[in-house]
């Protein structure tokens, strides 16, 4: 099977780690490159020959696309709309793409879509304008389609093409993840599922793990480790309550009690023996230096030597000078994310023998 060229779409800063997820699900995949759309998106492209279900498995990006069209340098004038819509009317790429997408979703009938543009940086002309070259190459190309609108509100299309014109770079794709819906809103505190996804990818799940998350809030990471493979045991707990994280990450039917456990503790005073965890990941949403400190200590006692900690943390310079106070948990490195609609830090720190 000839190779697809895809794009993941992930949370500012995580498209690193995307590809590192990419590298570990589908080892025949080939990178292409990153690109940015200032303080909204990462993007990793790659090449996959691999069945498009098998892309469709990633969890931490936020969307998946096939990639339709590529421009590496636009000129920023208006001739770029001329030569937007030759490139989805004629474009050889644009047609292996769509019959891709076609054979994929097995249509009965040519489908309904809708274009969504995005354009980052100063061009001589609009959005709207750039939707509209991609209508008319698309009117142009496959006349049997039927245009249903323009816009990411449009929840009525079959198809959504996205125009990406990032500076002087364009990207179009055809979305092959399920649209979020409209208004969703994260619950106050929380993360992307696809961020805590990110985190337990970086634990380097085992199937030998115990996992912790202290401080798990609504559970999204503990979620996020039952369904990224075997564990012997999922620990979790908050201060503030924690029947949504039960709701969310418990077995409707047996498991209870045995391999994962949440109950309401204090972070600072965790009731787990001495160096009984092997990996965490958690996000701490305060920097109340009292409180991060309390957890910093417990997660010193409670995880064995060579542990593997994940922290998450939007006041990362504090973190960063609080772990000094904790000789045996050791910083290794780490990644600036973007979540909540503010840069943080996620922390990868082992703890030593």
């Amino acid at each position: 099977m000839a190779s697809v060229r895809y794009y993941a779409q992930t949370m500012p800063g995580v498209e690193e780690i995307t590809w590192l997820e990419i590298k570990q699900k589908l080892p025949d995949a080939t990178f292409v490159g990153y690109q940015f759309a200032k303080e909204q998106n990462g993007i990793v492209l790659f090449d996959y020959s691999g069945p498009v279900d098998d892309v469709l498995k990633l969890s931490t990006a936020e969307d998946l696309f096939m990639v339709a069209a590529a421009i590496n340098k636009v000129s920023r004038s208006r001739r770029d709309l001329r030569i937007i819509t030759e490139t989805v009317q004629k474009g050889e790429a644009f047609g292996r793409a769509a019959k891709a997408l076609m054979r994929y979703r097995q249509y009965s009938h040519p489908p309904t879509y809708t274009v969504i543009p995005r354009k980052i940086g100063k061009h001589d002309y609009k959005q709207s304008e750039l939707a509209m070259a991609v209508l008319k190459g698309m009117e142009r190309r496959l006349p049997r389609w039927t245009a249903v609108g323009s816009g990411s509100d449009n929840t009525s299309a079959q198809v959504e093409i996205w125009a990406n014109l990032l500076g002087s770079s364009l990207l179009l794709g055809f979305r092959l993840s399920a649209p979020v819906k409209p208004n969703r809103k994260l619950p106050k505190g929380g993360i992307k599922d696809s961020t805590a996804a990110a985190l337990v990818l970086l634990t380097e799940p085992d199937p030998q793990d115990l996992f912790l998350d202290p401080v798990c809030g609504i559970g999204q990471t503990l979620k996020a480790r039952r369904q990224s493979g075997p564990y012997q045991q999922l620990l979790g707990g908050d201060d503030r309550g924690v029947e949504a994280a039960q709701r969310q990450v418990m077995p409707r039917r047996g498991g209870r009690g045995r391999t994962i456990s949440i109950r309401e503790w204090d972070p600072s005073k965790l009731p787990i023996a001495d160096q009984r965890v092997t990996k965490v990941a958690t996000y701490l949403p305060t920097d109340n230096e009292p409180f991060v400190m309390g957890v910093l200590g417990e997660l010193e006692r409670v995880v064995a030597g060579n542990g593997r900690i994940i922290i998450f943390t939007h006041a990362y310079d504090q973190l960063k000078t609080l772990l000094r106070e904790y000789p045996h948990l050791e910083i290794l490195t780490g990644y600036s994310v973007m979540d909540a609609g503010h840069w943080g830090r996620v922390y990868i720190i082992k703890r030593s023998e």
